[in-house]
């Protein structure tokens, strides 16, 4: 926190950034959640990074901000080198990631102890969100790249997994039209997209504003996407129009 360099690239003042107007809030319909969180993970071949936005389904306002870089478990120091330049070195925040990934069991830890402070979840209680739900630009993130990482370090599956809101599929139902992604969104809505591209935590900002527009407008934000509760592989999805 005392270098300016780190300061400014990672400026963490995300009311700031996704603040919405007052009055754009009354014709907004209610919701079934009181929170929202945002999330999108970076890496393919292993997770990298873990960002979530907490967002207040009233008010739009950010709550608060979990974000970690993620240790690959299964690659020898020369594999991670060249993974991690390769991802992160165009942004100039590589050296940062060596700094401060640690695990993704550790990530894990940490996510359910910020869960509980926002008292969202509990593991006594079930462990399933509690009034919140995650919000994903597609289903890859929970669907599918967070089954995986559990299976690659024989991790259960944690509970609070199981469903999600998938926004590009709330758009093409809600819109009635086509974005593939976060960036043809934005362009559609013609929202100016902010920082960098497949930077976690910058793409967290950008979905944020996407999922307010959309929410100012009149979506209702709905769970898109649930496991069966058996067969955690069997996904069950809300809607046939789907991207």
């Amino acid at each position: 926190m005392g270098d300016p360099f780190h300061l400014e690239k990672f400026n963490h003042d995300f009311a700031k950034d996704v603040r919405v107007n007052d009055v754009d809030l009354g014709s907004m319909p209610p919701q079934d959640m009181d929170y929202f969180l945002v999330l999108d993970l970076e890496g393919k071949v292993e997770i990298l990074e873990f960002p979530v936005l907490l967002i207040d389904a009233k008010t739009l306002d950010v709550v608060d901000l979990f974000h970690r870089f993620v240790r690959p478990s299964q690659m020898n120091e020369q594999r991670i080198n060249e993974y991690i330049e390769g991802k992160y070195g165009r942004f100039g925040v590589d050296w940062v990631w060596h700094d401060t990934a640690i695990s993704f069991r550790d990530v894990v830890d940490q996510f359910e102890s910020w869960l509980s402070k926002h008292q969202l979840w509990a593991k006594e209680q079930g462990g399933k969100l509690d009034r919140a739900a995650f919000v994903t630009c597609g289903n890859w993130d929970v669907k599918t790249k967070i089954p995986q990482q559990c299976r690659v370090l024989k991790m259960k599956l944690p509970p609070y997994f199981m469903e999600w809101i998938n926004l590009k599929d709330v758009y093409l139902n809600f819109y009635n039209r086509t974005a593939r992604g976060m960036m043809a969104m934005m362009k559609q809505l013609e929202i100016p997209a902010f920082g960098s591209h497949h930077l976690g935590f910058d793409d967290t900002k950008n979905i944020t504003r996407v999922l307010q527009r959309m929410l100012i407008d009149g979506a209702e934000m709905k769970i898109t996407a649930w496991r069966h509760p058996k067969f955690p592989d069997k996904v069950h999805f809300l809607f046939e129009n789907r991207i």
